[in-house]
């Protein structure tokens, strides 16, 4: 069987985080990792970026705006599939676009300002 050593890549750079998993799941804006003892990790706001079966190596890349955008994606699959308008898309937009632009605003303040 083919387990996997998972890394998490963000702001403070590559670390591992689980071994052993054999399973992997995205459940709404979380990830779900479980491993041979059926024992379970939980991450919000991560995806897999990268995976090396020959090195049973899993990479993942978090980021608070990745499970912003999973959660709009998920609201307006719904919308398409109930075939209704849900206001609480346009919200969860803004708070994409606001938290993008504080993104831009900080990173250009570190690197010019």
């Amino acid at each position: 069987m083919c387990e996997f050593k998972v890394f998490l890549r963000d702001d403070n750079g590559l670390r591992m985080i689980a071994e052993d998993i054999v399973f992997v799941k995205l459940h709404g804006s979380k990830l779900i990792l479980q491993d041979v003892i059926c024992q379970e990790v939980q991450l919000k706001s991560a995806i897999v970026s990268e995976v090396n079966v020959p090195k049973e190596r899993l990479e993942l890349f978090s980021n608070s705006l990745i499970g912003k955008v999973l959660n709009f994606v998920e609201k307006y699959a719904e919308c398409i599939r109930t075939n209704t308008y849900n206001e609480e898309l346009e919200e969860i937009w803004e708070e994409i676009k606001a938290e993008g632009s504080e993104m831009i605003r900080t990173l250009w303040m570190k690197l010019k300002g």
